[in-house]
């Protein structure tokens, strides 16, 4: 009977086990395929949060502190000095000219 290593047809075996450790090719394959199809999970998530999740949290977020910002100032600021054009000295200096 021949062996494994002496048989010339053995590399068209589909189960082309490894004597020594005992797992065949395949598996070897399979590793690879995951771990590819891994990276590319990986990828198409980067890809995601860069170009979807983070420009959307990022715009809300900027809405949201801009109007806490803008609410703050309206709150400190009066009103006749946040709009000078309102204010009664400048309408007071146009009666003066007229």
């Amino acid at each position: 009977m021949a062996t494994l290593e002496q048989n010339p047809y053995s590399s068209l075996d589909e189960d082309n086990f490894n004597t020594q450790d005992g797992y065949s090719e395949e598996d070897d394959y399979s590793d690879y395929d995951a771990e590819a199809e891994w990276e590319e999970s990986k990828e198409q998530l980067s890809s995601l949060f860069s170009l979807v999740v983070f420009p959307f949290v990022g715009k809300w977020l900027g809405k949201k502190f801009s109007f806490w910002v803008w609410s703050r100032y309206l709150t400190t600021t009066p009103l006749a000095s946040r709009y000078s054009i309102l204010s009664t000295d400048l309408v007071n200096s146009f009666k003066k000219i007229a």
